[in-house]
């Protein structure tokens, strides 16, 4: 979803650019015409002044000059405002331009944020999380080396010993061998000790 609306913002500053730029191209077009709209305007205006000074008589020759002067200075006039329109046309289209290419520029450093707050970040995470220190991995081998050589204790003092349940009562798996006597305390000769069966 997030990559849409992504994709979809991205589609509107692109969009958002080709109508600036669509704009530059469409005052400098405006620009163009009215350009040639003046130059035309001018030889028509030149043509009708060659025609009036033939039919003028010679001293009227020297005010006729003024007038073209005035008509001259009245279409630079025109041709200097139509080319003010077209850069004020031009100006805006940069303007928008410029906002749509901050806009995506925006986007695509937010999009980097984003990717790296949810993929470079978990996986940070989970590394400082899941594995361990050096320190750890000492103290765990001690703790193995420590439950090793208390197995090794145990089964020295009879913890491979088989118990089982005899008539309800728990009893020893002995050792016996043909011919073995039992032990006997040496004290009151009333406890018997066999000895224990170990695997």
């Amino acid at each position: 979803m997030g990559m849409e609306e992504d994709l979809n913002e991205n589609d509107l500053s692109l969009r958002a650019m080709a109508v600036a730029a669509k704009g530059i191209m469409g005052a400098a077009e405006k620009d163009r015409k009215a350009a040639e709209q003046a130059i035309t305007r001018l030889a028509d205006l030149e043509r009708r002044v060659e025609q009036s000074l033939q039919q003028v008589p010679t001293a009227l020759r020297a005010s006729t000059a003024q007038i073209a002067e005035s008509v001259a200075s009245q279409a630079a006039k025109l041709l200097v405002s139509k080319f003010e329109e077209a850069d004020v046309a031009a100006l805006n289209a940069a303007r928008k331009y410029q906002a749509a290419s901050d806009s995506l520029k925006r986007r695509f450093w937010l999009t980097i944020v984003a990717i790296h707050l949810g993929v470079v970040l978990p996986l940070a995470l989970l590394f400082f999380f899941a594995v361990p220190s050096t320190d750890e991995i000492a103290k765990r081998k001690q703790e193995i080396a420590t439950l090793e050589h208390n197995i090794a204790e145990l089964k020295r003092l009879g913890g491979g010993v088989e118990i089982e349940e005899c008539d309800g009562s728990l009893c020893v798996r002995t050792r016996e061998i043909p011919g073995e006597k039992p032990y006997h305390d040496k004290a009151t000769e009333k406890k018997t000790y066999r000895l224990v069966w170990t695997k």
